[in-house]
């Protein structure tokens, strides 16, 4: 709907900029990003066997930024997309390293043998135990804990599952410890400021596009529709009370529009009124989402197994992008890295010759 609202109905006008946020949630972070190694389970505390948290946690955003304003809207959908021309971003592991380490902790590596532990926020006794199995919650995160956690609440009960996790929790190393087997197990009630991780608690990157115009009108100016220069700004932060639920703002000539993941406000610069918009919640996995791509990429299978119509066309009629973008969103994502590590601005253009149509070519 927001991207209908801002392309095809073009509500507000030619968009300028854009700024969006991905609030990863406090304790979500510590969980996935800071204790967790378990690349089949899917948590990602260590660049060196994942991959960025950019990449791991943010594509989506990226994804949904260039499909906002690369990508052409549907009037104009055989048009080329508006290339970005430059990235460039910033960021660190800013909080969840040894320096942040409060006195009071002390040497403690682990929470249950911390005197700290009662008043820290993240205490594994108080996210996993707390926050989730006292409540009757056995799913995630307290079964990536320990697998077994659903089966335990279901045939011993409630105070049998907090036992079993709280033995998970006392897991711990010592300085004996091999490096090696440290870095290759996740330690779930490890201190947040002791772990090895190595990724973003917070990042920004900023994607800017200059004027592409396709053609000139009779007096000789260019039509940029949709293809005049914009900015985007994107936010990804570990530090928030909401966990996922994504939020932003788009500007344009004629209005601006403020959504999150339930409400779309849309406000016209002519009336000074307001419009809101409340799409349709499925439910389930992330928001709806899980379900909804698999009912939607069924019936693009379907329509293509039916001979209804070629691939390409059930991908843009069923999917909304094709691979291409895909691609082209993840590659944004290497650019921005790219830019972080080596502090400086990616010109997208040469980025793209040198760096992806010069290693296809091989």
């Amino acid at each position: 709907m927001l991207r209908h609202l801002v392309l095809d109905e073009e509500v507000i006008g030619h968009v300028l900029s854009m700024e969006h946020v991905e609030p990863v949630g406090w304790w979500h972070f510590s969980h996935s990003y800071v204790r967790s190694l378990t690349i089949d389970r899917g948590n990602w505390r260590k660049e060196s066997t994942t991959a960025p948290s950019l990449l791991t946690k943010s594509c989506h955003d990226i994804d949904f930024i260039m499909w906002m304003l690369c990508s052409q809207p549907t009037k104009t959908a055989d048009a080329p997309p508006h290339l970005p021309s430059y990235i460039t971003s910033t960021g660190s592991r800013k909080f969840f390293r040894r320096e942040r380490k409060p006195k009071e902790a002390g040497d403690a590596t682990n929470c249950l043998s911390c005197a700290h532990e009662p008043d820290c926020d993240y205490s594994a006794k108080k996210i996993y135990i707390d926050k989730h199995v006292a409540r009757g919650e056995a799913g995630w995160p307290v079964n990536i804990v320990d697998p077994e956690i659903e089966d335990i609440f279901r045939t011993r009960g409630k105070d049998a599952a907090a036992e079993e996790v709280l033995k998970r929790l006392g897991e711990d190393y010592e300085e004996s410890t091999p490096a090696v087997d440290v870095e290759a197990r996740p330690w779930f009630g490890r201190c947040v400021w002791e772990s090895d991780n190595d990724v973003c608690d917070d990042q920004c990157v900023t994607i800017t596009w200059e004027d592409d115009p396709l053609s000139l009108d009779d007096d000789g100016r260019p039509e940029l529709e949709n293809r005049g220069a914009k900015t985007a700004q994107f936010h990804m932060v570990a530090f928030t009370e909401k966990q996922c639920d994504r939020r932003g703002r788009i500007y344009g000539s004629k209005g601006e529009i403020e959504y999150d993941s339930n409400t779309i406000r849309v406000y016209k610069f002519s009336t000074g009124q307001t419009e809101i918009y409340r799409p349709h919640q499925a439910g389930g996995g992330h928001g709806g989402g899980d379900e909804g791509l698999v009912r939607q990429f069924l019936q693009a299978v379907n329509a293509v197994h039916n001979e209804a119509m070629p691939a390409a066309q059930a991908q843009g009629e069923f999917l909304g992008c094709d691979l291409d973008e895909a691609f082209r969103s993840h590659a944004v994502v290497f650019a921005a890295e790219e830019a972080r590590t080596q502090r400086r601005v990616v010109d997208w253009k040469k980025w793209w010759s040198d760096k992806v149509e010069g290693q296809l070519r091989c």
